[in-house]
């Protein structure tokens, strides 16, 4: 199985192959590693581990944070796929059948994005959340799904079904020329980061024009 950790080491030659050092010293294979950024002396990594279950990563993680200088952010369990092409791929699906753009969009952005689950919401003249739309599986009652940023690009925060809590990352992403967003939420793990933001920005603005036709039924 696949997990994404998201580590914090010094930014200095050596840090991450201490890391690769200790993962390969775990039993685990790296099946990936995406630099997020790098900044005050710190870099900030995603690095995607193959792992026999969730034992085995527990201890993977306690060997990684043994290191001196190196935090774990967070954990994704399991991570999305690693091919880099999954948003492509998810574009395509859309692209290739028009007349249910809005559902194969919403089915498939879980698995392709890295989320637990998405939702189109609708928003209205005043830019507040008016509806929502479709749902993949997973996703909780209509009533439980609630946005109360405007239509844009960026992290937002989702109330979770524990009073005062909100879900660990979600993230919207306009779809343009539409009052229409996906919502793309992860229960717990690693949030949404910025350079996952500016992949995600392309995608509503390819497939907006097609949801915009599914909706006119043109």
């Amino acid at each position: 199985m696949l997990a994404r950790l998201r580590i914090s080491v010094p930014d200095r030659p050596g840090s991450l192959g201490r890391v690769s050092s200790a993962i390969g010293s775990a039993g685990c294979d790296i099946a990936k590693v995406h630099v997020l950024e790098s900044e005050g002396g710190r870099a900030l990594d995603d690095v995607f581990v193959t792992v026999r279950d969730a034992a085995h990563l527990d201890r993977l993680t306690r060997t990684v944070e043994a290191l001196a200088g190196v935090v774990i952010q967070g954990v994704q369990h399991p991570a999305p796929p690693t091919t880099g092409h999954t948003d492509l791929e998810l574009v395509q699906q859309v692209l290739s059948q028009p007349g249910r753009a809005l559902q194969t969009l919403v089915d498939g952005a879980p698995g392709a994005l890295g989320a637990d689950w998405a939702a189109l919401l609708e928003f209205g003249p005043d830019g507040g959340q008016a509806a929502v739309v479709a749902r993949s599986v997973r996703a909780p009652a209509p009533e439980l799904i609630v946005v109360t940023t405007p239509l844009r690009l960026g992290v937002v925060p989702v109330p979770s079904p524990v009073p005062g809590r909100s879900r660990h990352g979600a993230a919207l992403v306009p779809l343009n020329a539409t009052p229409l967003g996906l919502l793309l939420v992860r229960e717990s793990g690693v949030g949404f980061h910025r350079s996952e933001l500016w992949r995600l920005g392309p995608l509503g603005a390819i497939v907006g024009p097609v949801v915009t036709a599914a909706i006119s039924g043109v």
